[in-house]
Formats: C-alpha cells, structure tokens, sequence
C-alpha cells in the first residue's frame, strides 16, 4: 500500500500540491470549534456560539453549488483569491466583535462573509483527476487525501481547544486564517498541475438535472450533518460539565483519530459488494456508535468509545461521496459533491443550533442524545432511499473505477 502513495507522490508537482493543499484546508478542522469556543468563552453562552455557528453553516451549504462551478468555470486560482480574501475579511471582522463584546447580529454577518470560502476540500482532488489517468492510481490518490483530512481533524481540535482556553480565545481563528492564506497562495501558485476551466474540456454543468441517486446521498449526508452540529458542541460541553474543558479538543482529536483509521482500512480494501448495502451497513453502524456514546458515564469511556464510533465516520461519508462518482460525469464530480456538503450544512446548522439549546436548558446529555437521534435518523433515512442508491449505482461508473470505495473529502462546514 504504501508504494502506491510514493508512485502517485513521485509524479512532478504531486507532493507540493498535495502538502500545499492539506495546509489550505485547516480551518475545516479548526475554524468550527475554533468560533464556538471564542463566542462561549467571551460571551458564556453556548446557546449563542450555537446559534451563530448555525448561520455560517447555512451561508456555508448556500455557497457551496455556485462556488463549486465559479471554479470550474473560471479555473482555481481565478476564483479562489477572491474567495479566500472573503474568509479573511470576515474572519478578522469576527475576532474584533467578539473581543469588543459587539452585538450577536455583527457576528452573524462576520461569519456569514467568511463562510464564503470556496469548495475547500475539492481543489486537490481535482488537480489528482487532472494529474492521473490511472483508475487505480486516482483510487489511491483520493484515499491519501481522506486519510490527510483526517490528520487534520485529529491535531485540529486539539490545538484550538488548547491555544483558545489556555493563550487566548480568538488564537484559534488566527491560527487557521494563517495557515489557509500560506496553504492557498502555495497551491494557486502551482499552475502546471492546476486543471483548466471546464469551457476548455467542454461539457457542461449539472444544473438542477440532479440525479436521483445524488438526491439520496444529499439526505443521508444532511442526517450525518445534524450528528456532526450537535455533536461537537455536546462534547465541548460534556467535557466542561465534567470539570475538563481543556480536552474536549482532544476528545474530538480521538473520535477524529477513529475515523482516521477506518477510513484508511475501508479505503485499502476492494469491495466487492453492492455500493448501496455499503452505505445502509454503515449508516447503522454510526447509529450504534453514538448511541453508545450518548450513554458514557464519563470522559474516560466517552474517548474509548469515541474511537471507535469515529471509525464509522470516513467509511459512510465515502460511500456517498462514491455514490456522486458512479453516476455524474467527471467534470461534473466537484459540483455534484457540493450537493453533498449543501445537505451536511443543512444539518449541521440544525444541530448545532437545537443542541445549544438543549445544552443550554437541559446540559450537555441531552445534546449527545440528539446527536444519537440524529445518526438513528441517517440511518432510516438510508433505507428508505434504497431504491434510489441502488438504481443509480448498479450502473457502471463514468469515471470507470469499479467497486472500489474513494475516500474523497470527509468535508465539514468550516463555520
């Protein structure tokens, strides 16, 4: 396996665009609990940090489609510089409201300006689809970049938790803007390996021509969103109810940690079954995992369940990241995913806004369960949309890589 990832990262521009890549996308793992820990600590309301959180999300979902073909259209480094200046613009707005103890409604539009960032976690991955003709090779291109988003997801948290409760609160925020301005400016400055706009390859957009199958994987992944919203902010409170804020970092680090390695073994393997039982199998696997957590007595059990729940993570969001490769054309694969994120954003808003709520009212408990509900509902939601998922993908995929799971970008809403 491993001679797989240096064969793909000993083609020229592959390593730099692949490192430059993995910086730009920081702020998916941080920026998140970055803003709920900032808001909370200055404000003391996580109902407040959630609420906000919400609306970035929801202008995160809205952009998504409509950025994903402005950088298609236009070519990467066109549409991304503005793009980007949008998230430092907004960001830096947001940090000086929430140091001054300005209004709830300025930081709604601050983190409605920088949640206009563009489809972050595609822009590699397409430069591998550009790179490579290999269907194997994309195979384990797409792997590798699952794998180095889960990294991120397992330091991230950490270090924000540690440099907002333990330095000072906004740190986080401008660790990540730092690290996407050096990340972006590196990899826009790689031209060679940068795909060309899709007027030059010909084909056109999806539009609202979405296939059936793409509908079905959008309704599982906004059950997933809700689980990812209401969670985060449940374990950020869990953690302080029970006197260790400083970790919950860390917890989120470790469930990171499991998704990490289920989704480099899920991502290593060649299945031979159905793509669509694939995704039902796992859907109920998360259901079990949170459910579990819900119930944790304490820190110490919430992280060795963690683990384990978080292994079930890559894999499901694979399979319906692989459902969107089997049925849309290749130059229609970075717009067809940000269908997929539009319906985690949705859900992650949710989330995060009722389980502030309830973690406001009722403790962090009853957030981990909603979170738990949240998964059962993924679950039946991707049973019910069987006949969908089945009869998108029993076709043979555009893109001509069989029954092998991608593990594209396990994407979360950066705000």
């Amino acid at each position: 396996m491993l001679d797989n990832y240096r064969r793909i990262l000993s083609y020229p521009g592959a390593l730099a665009f692949a490192a430059s890549g993995l910086l730009s996308r920081t702020p998916m793992a941080m920026y998140n609990i970055a803003f709920i820990l900032m808001v909370q600590i200055q404000y003391n309301s996580y109902e407040m940090a959630g609420r906000i959180a919400a609306v970035g999300v929801v202008v995160w979902a809205l952009q998504t489609v409509p950025t994903a073909r402005l950088v298609d259209r236009l070519g990467q480094r066109r549409a991304m510089i503005p793009l980007t200046a949008l998230f430092v613009v907004g960001t830096t707005s947001g940090v000086l409201v929430a140091m001054t103890h300005g209004p709830e409604w300025a930081l709604w539009i601050s983190t409605a300006v920088a949640s206009v960032s563009g489809p972050l976690g595609s822009l590699t991955r397409a430069r591998w689809s550009h790179l490579l003709r290999d269907d194997r090779e994309i195979h384990t291109a797409f792997s590798l970049e699952g794998s180095l988003d889960e990294i991120l997801f397992i330091a991230g948290p950490a270090l924000v938790t540690v440099l907002a409760t333990a330095v000072w609160a906004p740190l986080g925020l401008i660790v990540a803007v730092v690290c996407n301005i050096i990340g972006i400016s590196i990899l826009l400055s790689q031209t060679k390996t940068e795909p060309p706009p899709r007027k030059e390859l010909g084909g056109e957009s999806l539009g609202w021509r979405i296939p059936g199958a793409v509908v079905a994987a959008a309704f599982i992944a906004l059950g997933l969103g809700l689980v990812f919203g209401a969670f985060d902010l449940s374990t950020v409170a869990f953690a302080d109810e029970a006197g260790h804020k400083a970790i919950s970092g860390v917890l989120l680090g470790i469930i990171s940690g499991g998704s990490f390695c289920g989704g480099l073994i899920y991502g290593a393997r060649h299945w031979k079954s159905a793509l669509w039982k694939r995704t039902v199998v796992f859907a109920a696997f998360i259901t079990l995992g949170f459910a579990a957590l819900s119930i944790a007595p304490n820190i110490y059990v919430f992280a060795l369940i963690g683990f384990f729940a978080g292994a079930t993570i890559a894999p499901t969001m694979t399979n319906t990241d692989t459902v969107v490769q089997r049925v849309v054309e290749r130059g229609q694969i970075t717009e067809g995913l940000a269908w997929l994120r539009i319906g985690i954003g949705i859900g992650v808003a949710v989330g995060a806004w009722a389980a502030g709520w309830l973690i406001e009212n009722q403790g962090a408990r009853s957030g981990l369960y909603f979170a738990a509900g949240a998964a059962a509902l993924t679950a039946l939601i991707a049973v019910s949309v069987i006949p969908w998922l089945k009869r998108g993908t029993d076709r043979e995929p555009h893109t001509s890589i069989e029954e092998e799971p991608l593990a594209l970008p396990v994407e979360r809403p950066i705000a």
